[in-house]
């Protein structure tokens, strides 16, 4: 009986184990998360772009897809002209490839064009689709 219980309990605890060293990725493949921002606080848009860094740190970019999409206020992050974080948008991009969305509609009320958006954003819809669009599909909704 004794030998049995611990036979169960070695069983349970290396299922255990190896659940955990699997938390890094989903049986669908990689974690898909998406950040919302639309705050023109530079230490919001920092927070955010640190998130971004330590989710990638933490998990592995075999692990992890993010992309982040701005609108409001916060479409000062990836505009040519206002954005004060240029160079870590272009680190973000270029160590763990993240997504930049820029809302249309806020382009739109603002008189913007692509031309006036940095290089690193990769497309132009409206926020609120996409963000509607990406949970659908089952990615993980990330405000910060």
């Amino acid at each position: 009986m004794n030998a049995m219980l611990v036979t169960l309990l070695v069983s349970l605890l290396s299922a255990s184990v190896a659940g955990l060293s699997g938390a890094a990725e989903t049986s669908q493949g990689p974690h898909r998360v998406v950040m919302h921002l639309n705050s023109g606080d530079e230490k919001v848009q920092r927070g955010a772009l640190n998130n971004i860094r330590n989710l990638y740190q933490e998990v592995g970019r075999e692990h992890l897809l993010v992309e982040l999409v701005v609108h409001g206020a916060g479409l000062t992050l990836l505009t040519k002209k206002d954005s004060t974080l240029a160079t870590e948008l272009a680190q973000l991009k270029t160590a763990y490839d993240v997504e930049f969305t820029a809302c249309s509609n806020t382009m739109k009320a603002q008189g913007l064009t692509r031309a006036d958006l940095l290089d690193q954003v990769d497309r132009t819809v409206p926020a609120m689709v996409r963000l509607m669009a990406l949970q659908e599909e089952g990615w993980v909704y990330i405000k910060p």
